[in-house]
């Protein structure tokens, strides 16, 4: 038998069968083969559940007293006892310190954590997280950018001065004047330094990076 015979062969016994099974097909119950459902076998002791007990069920501080720190100028130190963590946001801290140095505004004000800029927006539990919480007292730094301390009282306020009170003043004023140094005077302070880093640690958000930049900055100008 050829090949091309015993395919034709093939073919017609296909033909023969049918192509699918009728509706009214009927399996033969002796020759069928039941296959039954696939369970996983049962633990030998049931899983137990998850335990309730986590960090929140820890009991936390219902108020904090918050210290609001500037080592340069303004030297300040601002306690704030008895602040709710959860509600206290950054910007309201900026404005106790706003009121703290006679500031009218905000937008000089840096509120650092960690020495790095925090935002107006965030909550002092965001910003001191779950460690911070347990603790009593949490220490937040400030910086104010390019800061001058309020212009010493007119000569219109103070109906009669003494010679006393004139050596008084001009100490006061001799003070605003050098904290207000400009042009190549400020330049040679170093808080001036201190307040051009802040700017770059806030601006680049990262540090390292800041105090390179700081050092071209500062080298450029010595070598001028």
């Amino acid at each position: 038998m050829t090949e091309l015979t015993f395919a034709k062969q093939f073919l017609s016994t296909l033909d023969a069968r049918p192509m699918k099974l009728q509706p009214d097909h009927v399996s033969n119950p002796k020759t069928l083969e039941i296959h039954a459902p696939y369970t996983l076998p049962r633990m030998p002791e049931p899983m137990k559940k998850p335990s309730t007990t986590s960090s929140a069920s820890q009991t936390t501080p219902a108020s904090i007293t918050i210290t609001l720190k500037s080592s340069r100028n303004p030297q300040m130190e601002l306690k704030l006892p008895d602040m709710d963590a959860g509600t206290t946001s950054v910007l309201e801290l900026k404005e106790r310190i706003a009121t703290e140095v006679g500031m009218d505004g905000i937008e000089k004000i840096k509120v650092l954590w960690e020495r790095k800029p925090v935002s107006d927006a965030k909550i002092v539990k965001e910003v001191i997280g779950e460690e911070g919480l347990q603790k009593a007292e949490v220490e937040f730094g400030v910086m104010v950018m390019g800061y001058v301390a309020p212009a010493a009282a007119s000569k219109a306020d103070v109906p009669k001065e003494t010679a006393g009170d004139k050596m008084e003043v001009d100490g006061e004023r001799e003070t605003a004047a050098a904290e207000g140094a400009i042009g190549e005077e400020a330049l040679g302070r170093e808080e001036f330094w201190d307040d051009l880093k802040g700017f770059l640690q806030q601006r680049l958000k990262d540090e390292s990076l800041a105090e390179d930049a700081l050092g071209v900055f500062r080298n450029a100008w010595r070598r001028r």
